[in-house]
Parts: structure tokens; sequence; C-alpha cells
């Protein structure tokens, strides 16, 4: 491979770049694509990137929620590792003018006793065909809500819903922060518990040991509605109705919380309040919502500093500068990343959740049948002292668990 600068995650596949700089010291047709698998694993990638350009490929790993450039080959060894890819995942070898999927599975460890399965979806791209490569790797699941990055007074909230009977709980955010996680993180604590669990999905992800899994099936007359009918006659205490997002699965989701049973799902919002403008949009009314919503956990995802190399600086200028844009005070020192053996230099490890907390008081309630709107609501949360997903995060880089950038970068500057 023709000397050239290296990408930002050089450091991750350091076994992938002496076989491509050396071709010959392998013997086996498919080793590149293992290798890479191997190494993307050791990295914790969830998605691996094969780009095509004219001049060249580029291998690109997803961790922590960012995207790494890892290496960069040339457009011949670039091509054979697509081609490597695309048989194991029993994909026609030629291009096509349209994306098509594949998958396959691979061993987590030496010994091949456990195993991940992978997806490979292939498109042609103008400069070459380009592949993305996901783990399919259940959610992650905690002991406790404290672990997922929850404060202790949002952690109480929780604990007195799960305590309660009837009403919903919604864990709101958008796509990729971390609300399956959150959700069974949930479902595991009680599935430990003395409670009867059912669960009516679209699809059904994974399987959870101890809990009852149902699969929507329109075609064969199992709907939302049908299903939510048959639900409450297994006598549950808690529904899950995975994904609220269209009009029969809030519909289910009223009924089953106007009955008595305590409901849980996943919506896509901005921030807490907002859950209350996604139901509006999806059909219910404002005396619908008021009387069956119980808690919002609305959250986004923000990298982990890593511990062993993070160190107190003073506040960066790009930082300081949108601190004062928002009108917050802006701190003499803050914690940066640096880079180091434990993260691969790129001075994060792992996530960590940035979270608010919204239990609807009489009040609210009060504004909601006055069809009061996301910024009223807002603005009744931060006068009454809650605390907010952009104050947690500024709490969090405080305290060195996450940096001012990313706080920034995850765009919950959510202001009344």
């Amino acid at each position: 491979m023709a000397e050239q600068r290296q990408p930002a995650g050089w450091r991750l596949l350091p076994r992938l770049s002496a076989l491509v700089a050396d071709p010959a010291g392998g013997d086996d047709e498919t080793l590149m694509a293992h290798v890479l698998l191997d190494e993307a694993i050791r990295a914790r990638a969830s998605d691996i990137h094969i780009d095509p350009s004219p001049e060249q490929w580029r291998v690109r790993l997803r961790i922590d929620g960012r995207v790494i450039d890892a290496l960069d080959l040339d457009v011949g060894i670039g091509l054979q590792l697509v081609n490597q890819f695309k048989v194991l995942a029993r994909l026609d070898p030629m291009p096509s003018r349209v994306a098509h999927d594949g998958s396959f599975s691979w061993p987590l460890d030496e010994e091949g006793l456990e195993e991940t399965s992978l997806r490979v979806t292939a498109v042609n791209c103008v400069a070459g065909e380009k592949l993305a490569i996901r783990f399919l790797a259940p959610p992650r699941t905690f002991q406790d809500t404290l672990s997922l990055g929850i404060g202790e007074q949002g952690a109480q909230g929780i604990r007195r819903w799960m305590d309660a009977t009837g009403g919903m709980l919604l864990v709101a955010g958008p796509t990729g922060a971390g609300k399956t996680t959150t959700l069974y993180t949930l479902l595991n604590q009680l599935r430990l518990s003395d409670s009867h669990v059912v669960t009516l999905e679209d699809p059904v992800e994974y399987a959870i040991p101890g809990i009852n899994q149902i699969q929507v099936d329109p075609a064969n007359g199992l709907d939302f509605a049908s299903g939510t009918r048959s639900m409450l006659r297994l006598d549950p205490d808690y529904v899950l109705i995975g994904e609220v997002r269209d009009a029969g699965s809030a519909e289910a989701a009223v009924s089953v919380a106007g009955s008595g049973r305590s409901l849980m799902g996943t919506l896509h919002s901005r921030d807490a309040v907002g859950a209350v403008s996604t139901l509006r949009q999806l059909g219910l009314e404002d005396a619908e919502i008021s009387a069956t919503l119980g808690l919002v956990i609305a959250q986004r995802l923000v990298r982990r500093l890593c511990e062993h190399c993070r160190e107190r600086q003073p506040t960066p200028s790009r930082d300081a500068q949108w601190l004062e844009a928002v009108g917050v005070e802006v701190p003499e020192y803050a914690w940066v990343p640096v880079g180091c053996e434990h993260c691969d230099g790129l001075g994060y490890r792992e996530r960590t959740g940035v979270f608010e907390i919204w239990q609807p008081t009489p009040e609210d309630h009060a504004l909601l049948l006055r069809h009061a709107d996301d910024a009223v609501l807002r603005r009744n949360l931060l006068e009454r002292g809650e605390t907010l997903m952009f104050a947690d995060g500024l709490a969090k880089a405080e305290a060195g668990i996450t940096s001012l950038r990313e706080v920034f970068r995850m765009g919950a500057i959510l202001r009344a």
C-alpha cells in the first residue's frame, strides 16, 4: 500500500494494517475480512463501513456512537475486502443497482462458544460499492437505573412509578439515544420481581427470559387493537408496547394505561415534554394524554471520558464561546479527552446517558387540559427547578464523566 496519511483511528486495526502492508502473509482467501471482524469486536465497534472513492477505500468503525476513520486501502485491496464480505454474507459478487442485504454469524471468542449475527448491506455508489456491516447484538442491560446514568432523584421517580398501578411510562428520544437499553433494563428489573409482564411488539427484536412476548401479525388478524384485548385477558401487571409510532399503537397504549395496568413503551421526541406533541400528532386527545401519562424518561447518549487519560485543562476557547452563547457561566477549567492505550487513542471509552425525568404534576395535567404547547410545559418545569437534559449534561461534564464538547454535540440545549 502506498505511503498515506494515517487516519485518526489507525491504532484500532493493527493486525489488518500489517496484513495489508504484506498481503503474502496470509494464506486464507478471506483472511482480511476475518482479521477485520476480530479487531472490530475487540474495538467494541457496532458497525463497520467500507467506503469507496476513486483513489482509495476507507475502513471506518462506529464506536460509542461516533464513526472513526480507521484504515485507508488501495483500490484493489478494497475491492478484495468487499468481495470477501459478500462471500461471507452469501451475496451476489457482482455490483447491484439496488441495495441488497445478507447476513452471517461470527464467533465472539477464540473458543467459538459465543456468536454474534451480522447484517451486511451493499449499495452501489458513484465511486464503487459501499458496504455497511452491523453487529446485531441485543441491547445491553444494567442492574439498576442508576447504572444507566440516571441520578438518584430520577431513579426514585422511576421506582415510584413502578410501585404504582396504572399509567403510562414512555422512554423518549431520537433514534440511537439508548431508549431500548433503558426499557430493557426496566424490564429486567420486573423480570426479577413478582410481576406478570406481557409485551406486544412489532417486531419482537430480542427474546427476554421470563417475559411473555407477543409478535404483532396483522396478516393473521393480530394487530395492536386485537392484541391489546388479548393481553388484558392475560391478567398482566405491566404491558410493553415496543415503539409507540402510529395511531394504532398509541390507541393501544392509552387503552392499556386506562384499564389500570402499567404501560411501557418508547417514543421519538425532542425532550420529555415533546412527548406530548408526538402523542397529539398520533391522534390522541389532550384528555387521554392527561389521564394516562405517568412518567416520561427523555435521554441522549454521550461518550464517557477515558478515566486513564482525561485531564483538567483551561476551558477550550470553542467550548467557552458556546457556553457564553447560551448564557452559561464559563468554568476556568474543564475535563478534556487525551488518548491512551486503554481507549485506543480516542480519549473516550463507552457511553452514558444524559436524562431528564418528567413526572406530570396536577399543574401539568391542568396545562394539558388547557391545550398548552411544549414551550409552556417546559417553562413550567424550569420554574419549579426540574433538571433538564442540558443541565444534566453540564453536571456530567463538570464531574469529568464526559466533555463539554460531547454535551454540545448531543444537541440537547433545551431552553424555554
